[in-house]
């Protein structure tokens, strides 16, 4: 498949076409066992808005240069969901799945005691960290606020474009961590092992910049195009 997807293509196909969308279904709530289902069966099957889930898988598909032209037709609501469940899958499952691994990895090298150790597992905490914080306050703090605008409430105080300019200092943090891995890991860590671990890194890191972009290209916009739709109704 080389054009864009569409709501009449097999779902299975997809997955054949581009595995990276097997992240997408499951933020979306759907499973494996699509049969010869279509995407928009398989969507009316997890009750999940076929346009939204089309913009971002197409998005993705078109290596992050595509977005829905018509930001008024997508669902809010399923945006958020999709974006809440990418946080529960960074936080609760990715991130300590690469910690655990990483923490094998050096406590088979020079124990846990070893600065360098203790300074690759000082530098993911804090990259954890960096990131929790960002997730945690859009949990708390930006959905709700679109919550409300889908309520025809609008908070005049609240300044959208801070949200983008947080992921920056995410990206730094994991660039640090990767420069300390390659230049100064122990030399007798297990060289399959450190090196899958890395190599994990470097995908969480695509993960999260995927996820980083959403926000960025569809998200915002979407919430943005809803805060002029809520000002020109409370106009009328």
């Amino acid at each position: 498949m080389t054009n864009d997807y569409q709501r009449t293509d097999r779902m299975a196909d997809l997955i054949e076409d581009n595995y990276h969308l097997l992240q997408v279904i499951s933020r979306f709530g759907m499973s494996l066992g699509f049969g010869d289902k279509t995407v928009d069966k398989v969507c009316q099957m997890h009750q999940v808005d076929t346009n939204t889930f089309l913009a971002i898988i197409n998005f993705m598909h078109s290596g992050y240069t595509q977005v829905a032209e018509d930001l008024s037709h997508l669902s809010m609501p399923a945006l958020i969901d999709y974006l809440r469940q990418s946080h529960i899958y960074f936080l609760d499952y990715l991130f300590p799945k690469i910690r655990r691994e990483l923490r094998v990895v050096l406590d088979n090298g020079n124990g846990s005691s070893n600065s360098i150790n203790q300074l690759i597992s000082k530098q993911f905490d804090k990259y954890i960290s960096e990131v929790r914080k960002h997730m945690q306050h859009e949990d708390a703090v930006l959905f709700p606020y679109v919550e409300k605008l889908l309520q025809g409430e609008i908070d005049e105080s609240f300044v959208l474009k801070t949200y983008s300019k947080h992921h920056h200092s995410m990206d730094n943090e994991l660039r640090e961590l990767k420069k300390i891995l390659i230049k100064y890991s122990p030399q007798n860590s297990g060289k399959n092992e450190l090196n899958a671990v890395l190599y994990e890194i470097y995908g969480c890191e695509d993960e999260l910049d995927a996820h980083c972009k959403a926000e960025d290209y569809i998200f915002v916009p979407a919430v943005y195009d809803l805060e002029e739709r809520v000002r020109h109704h409370a106009n009328r």
